[in-house]
């Protein structure tokens, strides 16, 4: 058992590195922008990966581009899965010491506590905390 509450922080959203889009997810980021796909894909700019047959963001220095002026998640409500489970990731559930090095509402005190059962269906991509 861990205790956990997203803060809100935006850290692992100003983070450089990749967003990867499960299958219907650059549709549903299109759809509550209101913009289409095509349109989406250029001005985030979304890319392939052929080896994983997954398209991706990436993320820059200045973070993700789907933060907004506020710097706080324009897509908050339909986010990708990977930021929907973060911290709960594979590589991080089973080394609760990086994980809280990489975000702070890891172990905070009063949060909600959270089962190393879920956490780990978290990590498996089944479900959103």
């Amino acid at each position: 058992m861990m205790r956990f509450e997203c803060t809100r922080c935006g850290d692992c959203c100003r983070r450089p590195g990749i967003v990867w889009l499960e299958a219907g997810e650059l549709h549903r980021l299109a759809r509550h922008l209101d913009r289409p796909p095509s349109r989406l894909r250029a001005e985030l700019p979304v890319l392939f990966d052929a080896d994983a047959e997954s398209e991706y963001i990436e993320v820059g220095e200045h973070g993700c581009p789907l933060l907004g002026s506020n710097q706080s998640c324009s897509v908050d409500p339909v986010k990708p899965s990977q930021c929907a489970t973060f911290p709960f990731w594979p590589e991080l559930v089973d080394d609760p010491k990086q994980m809280q090095r990489l975000c702070e509402g890891v172990d905070r005190p009063g949060a909600p506590l959270v089962s190393t059962r879920l956490s780990r269906r978290l990590a498996r991509g089944s479900g959103r905390i």
